[in-house]
């Protein structure tokens, strides 16, 4: 017999995994259907059938009905080796109700007594069964609220469904709720016409990773995509997987090894009862599909009639879910499908499928299959495999070109062509986005190479990748050892190699360490325009970062004007490019530091280079951080999304800093500290030079809020941080006059003064416009006459008129406007408090605007405004500077790497929300805003 309560379903992920508050992630629509059924139980009846495909997460669903006080629940499934035994499943859901028996007319009793071998009736009357079935459940509902759970119900047995058919049609009445699950495939749904039907479609990416983050693993790190892709939705594949990887991360095994990608046993079980109800021609048809590149029914048809088969084979499959067809394609209906033909079937098969394909196919095609159907190495099909990937670079397909080179790598006979194929994987890997693959081909190279000018090429690469992952500590003793080890050989390697070194040293916190690299980078470097550029890109970022601002300059400014006049560039190029203009941002040279990473930008969208534009675009919010929120906000999402698609631990951490800044200065306190979640998720403690931004992050939030114990704790930790490093730029620490503010706030003024006095002392050091503001802004909230705060307001209003500063003018104001009113004269603190009130509200930092209010209000003044821009989402606003710079729809979709279709979406909904008619009005609005396009 079946069970009652029956275990769970091979196909359903754990109870409560990836759910909050006992929603299953991702179901929050199909929850609500759920209650609304449930809660109807109190008053009437009610009935729906779920389908879905394996692991999809009925079982699940079924789970969440039973959660409700005040309802009894009866629960039983199908099982495929009980089809046979009439009313097992009703037996499961009627028995409990014995009591309830009593109250039936005699024929009815009878009738069910004897479905149930209580009596020695033989054949029950069906109708008498069926109508004493309904009378039970209408007889317990009286009692309580009845809800029914059947799963699986693609396996219960005829007799079983056919009362429940009966059942669920006549419930309208009842305190009695059924809900069924079932699998998709032929007959899978007949018979429940008039009942509700619910599909569980496939969970989006948002849910995908929600579910992988419930597991304890990083939702965008490294390998996330690649579960997210596998799963497509499916809640069981994902769980699977998840778990695999989890146990993998905890053996001290790389991410990069695929042995986790195979199906686990939860998942083979859950498609192979699909697989084992096809036909076994279906099945051997079906790896033919799994077999292929791309397989276009004429293909297909070629390929199986050389096999002894015919298309039609794969209907079967097609009826069950296993196959689609797509224009004028065939393709395995779920990714898990793939490994899982491919893993069950002997190496022989698969070897004599990839063979068929060979002899059907032509050019490139046939290359790919040769390759997939040789086993040992082949010296001409690698070299043949090279040219394709040669011939995919010039296209630009670069992950294309990693894949054919790691191959022809894995084909070739002799170790030195191992090593260099296998570089040139790597390469192509890194510079179109798989960071991962790119580190673990770099470790087989080194495997192959006995040339130390191509371990060092090789150490470079990999060095590079692993600072991009978020090992900035090792990714550094990789690229110094290795330095030093080439040095005597090749001068030109050990510049390339140190200069890479001071990237990630910096990463780590480690200036002094970086600041040395870049040193005998330069040491190094040749007259060649590459080297002369890395070296000073690294020694102007360090000069930069520790406060040697003429020297910073002197270095950064000639090496701007190089990159400028050049139209194309090597992606190396690109990279120290980024860096000049990072550095440039860092001493006050704005318009030049803007020029150049507009440029970056703009090639790297011209040229659909992802892995260069997210560092571009980050440095932009940075710098655009200072002076246009809403462009930084734009271009620190953007930089977000692509960083996640990259794997890039850095600069996803560095991204989530600024971004937790902007939502902390803006009074969004909980946004912050979600970002910086994310960024200790993303970035563990790994990238320690970003921990310095991430305390300051939220230490200004709380000062946003009034928080000023918190405030003081992280600041304080901040200020600390930057010590131990030897940061000493006062620009990458613009949170000092906040720690200052807190600290007089809180009653302690000899702290205040001390900041103040830093303050000073780098102003004097560095000259930059913001460290003389923000001394003039302590000296003037520390002022103890009115005419003394007067004078201070009137030289920070000078050195802000030096840069581009509109939230800390306006933070100046608000101080002075304060120490004004405080000191009794508030005729004369109306001004900047209104100023500052305008201020905060186009900026929409509402706690700071409110406060400007409320010293407004003091000296008898009253209240605001806002700004639309502030309403449009990140990906609106990259739409609207797109249109706004006069480019077409379909031009604004290529730059943004979107569909024409999306952008026209967004156009609309930035029309509807700015209140405007034309692509003029709009550039109009965006002007007034203060967003350059």
């Amino acid at each position: 017999m079946s069970h009652p309560v029956p275990q769970r379903d091979a196909d359903a992920p754990p109870a409560g995994a990836g759910t909050c508050q006992n929603v299953p992630t991702g179901r929050q629509r199909e929850c609500r259907l759920l209650d609304g059924l449930l809660e109807s139980a109190m008053d009437g009846g009610a009935a729906l059938l779920l389908y879905g495909e394996p692991g999809i997460g009925k079982s699940t669903m079924l789970d969440y009905a039973t959660r409700r006080d005040g309802i009894r629940v009866l629960r039983s499934r199908g099982a495929e080796s009980e089809t046979l035994l009439p009313y097992a499943v009703l037996a499961d859901l009627l028995l409990p109700l014995r009591p309830h028996f009593a109250q039936l007319p005699p024929r009815q009793l009878r009738a069910l007594e004897g479905c149930f071998a209580l009596s020695d009736a033989d054949d029950p009357d069906p109708y008498a069964a069926c109508a004493g079935a309904l009378c039970v459940l209408s007889t317990a509902g009286k009692v309580e609220p009845v809800v029914v759970l059947v799963d699986d119900l693609h396996w219960v047995d005829p007799a079983s469904r056919r009362v429940l058919q009966f059942v669920a049609r006549r419930v309208a009445a009842e305190r009695v709720v059924l809900v069924m699950a079932t699998g998709t495939g032929p007959g899978r749904q007949d018979g429940w016409e008039g009942v509700p039907h619910l599909a569980l479609e496939a969970l989006d990416e948002d849910a995908s990773r929600e579910v992988l983050s419930s597991r304890e693993l990083d939702p965008f790190a490294f390998p996330a995509d690649r579960i997210v892709a596998l799963s497509r939705g499916n809640p069981l594949v994902l769980v699977e997987y998840a778990a695999v990887l989890s146990r993998v991360l905890e053996s001290g095994t790389p991410p990069w090894d695929e042995a986790w990608q195979i199906p686990g046993a939860r998942v083979e079980r859950a498609w192979q009862r699909l697989m084992n109800s096809v036909p076994g021609e279906t099945r051997e048809a079906l790896l033919y599909l799994a077999t292929s590149v791309s397989a276009d029914v004429a293909a297909l048809e070629r390929v199986l009639d050389m096999a002894g088969l015919f298309l039609g084979a794969l209907d079967a499959a097609e009826e069950v879910g296993l196959v689609r067809a797509v224009a004028g394609t065939y393709e395995l209906g779920h990714p898990v499908l793939r490994p899982l033909l491919l893993g069950r079937c002997p190496t022989s098969e698969r070897l004599r499928a990839y063979q068929a394909w060979a002899k059907t196919s032509s050019g490139e095609l046939h290359t790919w299959y040769l390759a997939a159907a040789t086993a040992g190495p082949d010296a001409s099909l690698a070299v043949a495999l090279a040219a394709t990937a040669c011939r995919e670079e010039q296209r630009g397909a670069l992950g294309m070109a990693a894949r054919a080179w790691h191959r022809a790598a894995e084909l070739s006979p002799d170790e030195p062509d191992k090593a260099v194929r296998l570089l040139r994987a790597a390469t192509d890997a890194f510079h179109s986005g798989d960071t991962s693959d790119a580190a673990h081909w770099c470790d087989q190279a080194l495997r192959w190479s006995a040339d130390p000018r191509l371990t060092a090429d090789i150490e470079l690469l990999r060095g590079q990748a692993c600072g991009w992952l978020g090992m900035p500590g090792r990714a550094h003793q990789l690229l110094t050892t290795a330095a030093r080890a080439v040095e005597s050989v090749d001068r030109a390697r050990a510049c390339a190699l140190y200069g890479a070194a001071a990237v990630p040293a910096l990463m780590d916190g480690r200036i002094t360490s970086a600041t040395a690299a870049a040193a005998r980078c330069a040491d190094l470097a040749e007259p060649a325009a590459e080297l002369q550029l890395l070296a000073a890109a690294v020694n102007g970022m360090t000069r930069a970062l520790t406060g040697q601002v003429p020297e910073a300059r002197a270095l950064l400014l000639p090496a701007q004007r190089t990159v400028q006049v050049r139209e194309r560039w090597t992606l190396e190029a690109g990279f120290w490019a980024t860096q000049i203009g990072m550095g440039l941002s860092w001493v006050d040279e704005d318009d030049a530091a803007r020029e150049v990473l507009d440029t970056v930008i703009d090639c790297a969208r011209r040229d659909d280079v992802p892995s260069l534009l997210a560092p571009a675009l980050v440095n932009r919010c940075a710098m655009e951080s200072w002076r246009n929120w809403t462009a930084a906000r734009a271009d620190g999402n953007e930089a977000l999304r692509w960083s996640r698609k990259l794997g890039h631990a850095a600069t996803t951490g560095y991204v989530l800093t600024l971004l937790a800044r902007l939502d902390g200065l803006r009074g969004d306190r909980t946004a912050s500290e979600e970002r910086i979640a994310q960024y200790e998720q993303r970035c563990g403690r790994d990238v320690r030079g970003l921990d310095v931004f991430a305390e300051a992050a939220l230490g200004s939030a709380a000062l946003a809020v009034g928080d000023l114990r918190s405030c003081q704790a992280r600041l304080e930790r901040a200020f600390t941080l930057a010590e131990e490093m030897g940061l000493t730029n006062p620009g990458l620490l613009p949170f000092v006059p906040d720690l200052a503010e807190a600290q007089v706030r809180a009653g302690n003024r000899q702290r205040a003064t001390e900041l103040t006095a830093w303050l000073d002392e780098s102003a004097a050091a560095t000259e930059l416009a913001w460290p003389a503001a923000a001394h003039a802004r302590c000296r003037a909230m520390l002022a103890e006459s009115a005419d003394g705060a007067e004078e201070w307001l009137a030289v920070a209003e000078q050195h802000h008129a030096r840069r581009d500063m509109p939230f800390e003018l306006a933070r100046t104001r608000l101080v002075a406007g304060a120490a004004l009113r405080r000191l009794r004269r508030p005729a004369a603190a109306r001004e900047p408090l209104m100023s500052a009130r305008r201020a905060f509200g186009v900026l929409g930092a509402s706690s700071w605007q409110a406060r400007a209010c409320a010293e407004l209000a003091a000296t008898g003044q009253g209240a605001p405004g806002s700004a639309h821009v502030e309403l449009l989402t990140a990906q609106e606003l990259q739409v609207a500077r797109a249109i706004g710079k006069g480019l077409s729809n379909m031009e604004a979709a290529t730059a943004l790497f979107l569909s024409r279709k999306t952008v026209e979406a967004h156009l609309t909904r930035i029309y509807r929300k700015l209140d405007i008619r034309s692509r003029t009005d709009l550039a109009r609005h965006l002007a007034l805003a203060g967003v350059e396009c």
